[in-house]
């Protein structure tokens, strides 16, 4: 059964690839067959700009066919060498730009597209009206090229089923200027360009159920008029035919069309008939009449292809993102579920320390002849009495029968059993307050968890949601060369997010390339300019991934020292590029000093480097390490945390501080200090932290400090602003050696100092 699916796909394909190869043939000879203005009309040659890989060849082709016979060989050579230089302009473009290109650039070879035409109409001018065609053909060219790339682009293959302004306009600037040239066309009564307005009203009518079909009406009279003017009149019959046929759109094709015909006709009777307008007539209705008249399988043929061109990649990976949002939605669902039932049961089990000396007394008072007296008549003096036992048991008395006061130390007989169950209840309620902190805990961090889960959950399918453009050809070249260089089946995601291609590959196997030519492979398989790659490898299996070159980059220097007669320096730091355009600056100082210290730094930030790189938000990558650090170790467990994240496309600045020491920023002719602020991570049951944003640009410096250094603020400031091209190692080298040499024993601890510079 696979293998007959299979084939019919490819056969579909086989078949819709002939289809467009046979329009484009069939639309370049119909196109050069044009004429504007008594000469061959441009815009088959500039549609090539617009064409790529086959399509192309056949559309050279139809075009050479229909310049020969429009305009013999005198036309013909010139623009069969306009042709060749613009398809080999695309050819250059396309190989370095595969995918997405800047506007400026789309301008400049439309431009130049119209250029190729001027130089050709120049090449068969003999008249200073020649050489006025060649300027008016060159613009029209040249617009022509730019919107047809625009449209081709953006995948808007119908007339206005885009929902983009740009595109929607491009379209109705190309369907005016093709419809007057098309005007120039007659086959025997019927004006081929009335006809083709004719047919696309229809066909707007059938695509959408709006009000398409009556501006598709209006740029087609518009197109025509331009063309021949004698048909201006006639086109109000069509510009009416238009709302009639979208009034009566749900009654189905033949109706539509037979609507059409019968408004068309009587047109021609309120306006005369003349040759003019029954020509007119006779086109709409013949365009009717093939409308009707197309069979609904070649009808599924032409939609199928649309589909196959227009059905971008993202919309798998936007569908798979919701997907992750609605997991999302469910484990916010689950952590509220867990509140409401423990509030529920909390409500259900509180107790208050009256339940001790009221258990007591249901165990050893029930049975005694006075227990009407004791807990009815003098009940307020035997609360009084419990109140007081309980709260020698508070303060960490063991109750005896001599320690109980009032009247009951003087008539209960029972006072020592009494004394015994005061004592058994208030350890089983000690107990359960103990057992219950300890639920109320890990439902804390629970929930914690699960709410980083979500948030982590519904980021990931915002990015996948959001996301512009899934590069096929991308992808497919970098699996190769990741196979080449000795990844076992690689999966490979390509992106392109803000324009810019991003790359992640995963596979198992053995990549003992250095992360260089690594970048410098990629860049010339993929024709675009690439950073150097982020490559993780765990438990055996690999991690790559890699962006286009930022706008900016990052100088990075470190300065640590280890508090005196230690080994182990209590501060952690890392650095690392992320793949997508980010640089992070990680500094985490533990609890003390030593190794103990250097036990909670490590484990922060390696764990914190773990997450980011895996591709989890800050935000969840913070929560799941504080719920971490809860329950990591029975005792104490925290750490102060210190995070710098760098845009290197913007040089968006992002500062995260948990309980860290004090950064400081030189941006331009300023230099600020931004103090501490926020909880260390594991102190509770939220992450406490605090964020700044800020934008840095070339030059622009940032240091990070631990506790253990605590520089001149004044003296820093003159060091950082003494010149505008700061030397970040000189500066970093000063102030590791201030430090070194003004340090107290007696206050001493652990140094780091990170300084990071953005550079282009």
């Amino acid at each position: 059964m696979e293998r007959s699916i299979t084939a019919e796909e490819s056969a579909g394909k086989r078949d819709i690839l002939l289809l467009k190869g046979t329009a484009y043939l069939a639309a370049g000879l119909v196109l050069a067959l044009t004429r504007l203005f008594g000469s061959p009309a441009p815009f088959a040659a500039a549609g090539l700009f617009a064409a790529n890989g086959m399509e192309s060849i056949f559309m050279f082709v139809g075009a050479a066919i229909g310049y020969t016979i429009n305009g013999g060989l005198d036309v013909c050579v010139p623009y069969i060498a306009s042709m060749g230089v613009i398809l080999l302009m695309r050819f250059i473009v396309d190989l370095f730009l595969p995918q997405s290109k800047p506007a400026f650039v789309r301008i400049l070879c439309s431009a130049a597209a119209g250029a190729a035409i001027f130089a050709a109409d120049i090449f068969i001018a003999d008249d200073v009206y020649g050489i006025f065609i060649a300027a008016v053909f060159a613009v029209l060219a040249a617009g022509t090229a730019f919107c047809a790339d625009k449209v081709r682009t953006s995948s808007a293959h119908g007339l206005f089923l885009t929902e983009n302004n740009g595109t929607t306009a491009a379209v109705g600037v190309l369907f005016v200027m093709l419809t007057a040239a098309l005007t120039s066309l007659q086959l025997g009564v019927i004006n081929i360009g009335v006809a083709v307005s004719a047919l696309s009203v229809l066909y707007a009518s059938d695509a959408r159920a709006d009000g398409s079909a009556a501006v598709c009406a209006v740029l087609s009279s518009a197109g025509v008029a331009a063309g021949n003017g004698d048909f201006a009149a006639s086109c109000i019959m069509i510009s009416v035919a238009a709302p009639v046929i979208i009034l009566i759109g749900k009654h189905g094709r033949i109706t539509r069309a037979c609507a059409f015909i019968a408004v068309t006709g009587l047109g021609l009777i309120i306006t005369g008939a003349t040759v003019i307008s029954s020509t007119a007539a006779i086109s709409a209705s013949a365009a009717a009449v093939l409308y009707m008249a197309l069979p609904d399988k070649i009808s599924e043929l032409i939609r199928t292809a649309d589909a196959a061109e227009i059905k971008s990649a993202p919309s798998p990976y936007a569908a798979f993102g919701k997907k992750l949002g609605n997991m999302g939605a469910a484990i916010d669902e689950i952590k509220k579920a867990v509140i409401h039932t423990a509030k529920a049961l909390e409500q259900e089990n509180l107790r208050d320390i009256s339940w001790v000396y009221t258990k007591a007394a249901d165990k050893v008072c029930k049975s005694c002849p006075a227990n009407m007296t004791c807990w009815g008549q003098m009940y307020g003096d035997t609360a009084d009495i419990m109140n007081k036992a309980v709260n020698k048991l508070r303060k960490g008395c063991f109750l005896t029968s001599d320690m109980l006061e009032g009247h009951i130390a003087a008539h209960c007989p029972n006072k020592g059993r009494l004394a015994e169950a005061l004592n058994r209840q208030y350890a089983a309620y000690c107990a359960a307050e103990s057992s219950s902190r300890k639920v109320e805990e890990m439902r804390s961090v629970l929930t914690s968890q699960l709410g980083a889960s979500e948030n982590m959950l519904k980021k990931l399918g915002e990015e996948l949601e959001h996301n512009n453009t899934y590069d096929e050809k991308a992808a497919a070249a970098a699996e190769k060369l990741f196979t080449e260089l000795g990844l076992v089946r690689p999966s490979v995601l390509a992106l392109r997010i803000n324009g810019k291609l991003c790359i992640d590959a995963y596979g198992t196997g053995n990549l003992s390339y250095p992360p260089e030519e690594i970048a410098d492979r990629l860049s010339f398989e993929l024709r675009c300019e690439l950073d150097l790659p982020m490559i993780c490898f765990t438990d055996g299996k690999f991690h790559i991934t890699v962006s286009e070159r930022a706008r900016y980059d990052t100088e990075i220097r470190v300065f640590r020292k280890n508090k005196s007669g230690s080994r182990h320096s209590g501060d952690c730091s890392e650095c690392f590029n992320d793949g997508q355009g980010n640089v992070y600056m990680i500094l985490s100082d533990g609890m003390g000093s030593g190794s103990r210290a250097r036990i909670d730094s490590a484990f922060s930030c390696s764990m914190l480097e773990r997450l980011l790189k895996a591709g989890i938000d800050l935000e969840s990558s913070l929560e799941m390490l504080n719920t971490s650090l809860l329950v990591k170790s029975p005792d104490e467990s925290f750490a102060t945390i210190d995070i710098c994240r760098i845009d290197l496309n913007t040089g968006d600045v992002l500062l995260c501080k948990a309980g860290g020491a004090s950064t400081y920023v030189r941006c331009g002719n300023s230099f600020r200090e931004i103090q501490e602020e926020g909880m260390p991570l594991g102190v509770g049951f939220e992450a406490n932290y605090r964020g700044k944003l800020f934008r840095l640009s070339e030059g622009d410096a940032i240091i990070m400090t631990s506790d253990g250094a605590d520089p001149d603020k004044a003296w820093l400031e003159q060091l950082m602003m003494r010149d505008r091209r700061i030397d970040l190692s000189s500066v970093i080298d000063t102030v590791g050696e201030a430090l070194r040499l003004s340090g107290n024993k007696e206050t001493e601890d652990d140094v780091t100092v990170i300084g990071v510079k953005l550079i282009k």
